[in-house]
């Protein structure tokens, strides 16, 4: 039996972590930078979206579904229920 490794930035891990442990239904572009980037620097919300698609394109390949994370039009994104 093969074990894949999912290979994520350390910014990929902590989105994916959050998404994981919120209690939120849906997380929003600027509650994700004010939970995982400093205030000193927060980034713009493209650079979350950046994130999103990346999480997206990396976890098919340890069996999650294509669609795992979801977008909820102008609010922001969580996990599908499985």
């Amino acid at each position: 039996m093969q074990t894949n490794i999912l290979y994520l930035t350390p910014k990929e891990y902590a989105l994916l972590e959050l998404l994981l442990s919120s209690d939120r239904p849906v997380l929003s572009r600027g509650g994700i930078i004010e939970r995982i980037w400093s205030l000193e620097d927060p980034p713009s919300e493209e650079t979350v979206k950046s994130h999103i698609k990346s999480l997206r394109h990396k976890l098919p390949e340890v069996g999650a579904p294509d669609d795992f994370i979801d977008t909820v039009y102008r609010l922001g994104y969580r996990l599908k229920q499985l």
